[in-house]
């Protein structure tokens, strides 16, 4: 009975979120990620901070699969940084917005980085324990699988929980696409607009499991 209600708590979040984020985020991603835009990801990541009137940030190029960020350090990924691709040049300001809100919130963006984090490293660190505790103890793999699931559905609502923390840092960098020059063509703006707010969403989704949502491909508009 335990391991039924464990297994249903585990499998309900993920799977409303694997929806949520086919639908606020996969879709903009297959109209508008692949399209070409007038600046790399690292120079629109310094327009938006220069945008927000902060100094001093440290923006290192590393590949990370979780949310470095700080007041005063941005960690963005080469290809990212080197990429003129509509989706990596919005992933990019949404970072830098990110880094914006922890100059204000500084807690509120750590809850988001540790829950991200956790989505990552504690469902696949408790397959490995209860794999163990299935082996050398007497407990159940239904039991066994119960948890790990039960792990996984913490982890996916601790993403919805703060979720709201990247919604906002997207909001400043519409905001700033909306209100400034920070790319010279309106329609520029406007596609990042959009993949910014969408870009938002695509965390949602413990990053354990992420291999396995297929990927948002670009949609075909060839006749």
């Amino acid at each position: 009975m335990i391991g039924k209600l464990l297994l249903m708590s585990g499998i309900i979040p993920v799977i409303v979120s694997v929806f949520a984020r086919k639908f606020f985020c996969d879709r903009t991603l297959r109209r508008h990620g692949d399209e070409t835009v007038a600046i790399n990801g690292k120079e629109f990541a310094e327009a938006i901070l220069s945008q927000g009137k902060v100094t001093g940030v440290e923006i290192e190029e590393k590949r990370r699969p979780f949310l470095p960020i700080g007041p005063d350090r941005l960690v963005i990924s080469p290809s990212i940084c080197k990429s003129k691709k509509a989706r990596d040049v919005a992933a990019a300001g949404l970072l830098a917005g990110l880094v914006l809100m922890a100059r204000r919130q500084k807690k509120v963006v750590s809850w988001r980085a540790w829950a991200v984090k956790f989505g990552w490293a504690m469902p696949s660190f408790s397959v490995v324990i209860v794999t163990f505790a299935t082996v050398a103890t007497s407990l159940l793999p239904s039991m066994a699988i119960g948890i790990v699931l039960g792990i996984l559905g913490f982890a996916a609502l601790a993403l919805w929980f703060t979720l709201p923390v990247e919604r906002e840092a997207a909001k400043t960098v519409a905001h700033f696409l909306d209100d400034t020059a920070i790319v010279n063509r309106r329609s520029e703006a406007e596609v990042l607009s959009e993949l910014v707010s969408a870009l938002a969403w695509q965390r949602l989704v413990p990053g354990c499991v992420e291999w396995l949502v297929p990927k948002a491909k670009p949609k075909d508009v060839s006749p």
